[in-house]
Order: structure tokens, then C-alpha cells, then sequence
């Protein structure tokens, strides 16, 4: 019984693992979609986030006017590097930043250089 529960234990963490990679793919796949059809506008950084767990990625706040928009939209930029990678990059508290923004939902929007860095 004992080899099975092992055998079981990694057959999920596997699973588990492909099931991760696929869905880091699909999100970084968005933030590159944004950044391709997205459209320009300027933001400013409100607030930064590191979860405390292990293998999470930095979050990153900030607010704009979406063009022709009645009030700004506050949201955040999903930091997809690996822990340590680039730190000294992130844009600090109050920085003015390049976003863009889909104009269907302007909370979907990514800091340009971020996406830009991941993309190269």
C-alpha cells in the first residue's frame, strides 16, 4: 500500500505542475496579447506586493485614465519573473509608467516595460 500512496503523491505532483505551467503560459501569453492591441496610457504605481509564499510573483498596483473614462482604474500588473529576477527594475511607489489597456476592459491592462523585459 505504501508505494502506491507514492506512486499517487507523484503522479498529482506532476499533474499538478503541468496544470501550473500551462496556466503561467496562458497568462503570459495575455500580458503579451495587451501589450500588442492594448492601448498607450500613463499610470502611476500605488502600491507593491510580494506574497509571502514561495514561487509566487510580485504584485504590482496602479491607477490611470482609461481615454475618454468617467473615473481612473485602480489595478495591478502581475510580475511573471522568477523570484530575485530584475528587482531593481520594478518601478518604485508613485513612479509614472507606460500601461496599456484593452478599451473593452481597461482593468486588463500590463506595465509596458514589464511585459516588454518578460517578452525578450
Amino acid at each position: 500500500m505504501p508505494a502506491d500512496h507514492i506512486i499517487a503523491f507523484a503522479g498529482g505532483a506532476i499533474i499538478a505542475m503541468i496544470l501550473g505551467m500551462k496556466s503561467m503560459s496562458r497568462a503570459v501569453r495575455r500580458q503579451q496579447d495587451i501589450l500588442a492591441n492594448g492601448i498607450l496610457a500613463r499610470a502611476t504605481v500605488t502600491r507593491l506586493w510580494q506574497p509571502p509564499l514561495t514561487g509566487t510573483f510580485t504584485r504590482i498596483y496602479f491607477e490611470f485614465w482609461p481615454d475618454g473614462g468617467e473615473h481612473p482604474v485602480r489595478t495591478c500588473h502581475v510580475d511573471r519573473r522568477s523570484a530575485g529576477e530584475w528587482i531593481a527594475s520594478l518601478p518604485q511607489i508613485g513612479a509614472d509608467v507606460a500601461v496599456r489597456y484593452l478599451p473593452d476592459d481597461p482593468a486588463q491592462a500590463v506595465i509596458v516595460k514589464l511585459v516588454s523585459k518578460l517578452a525578450s
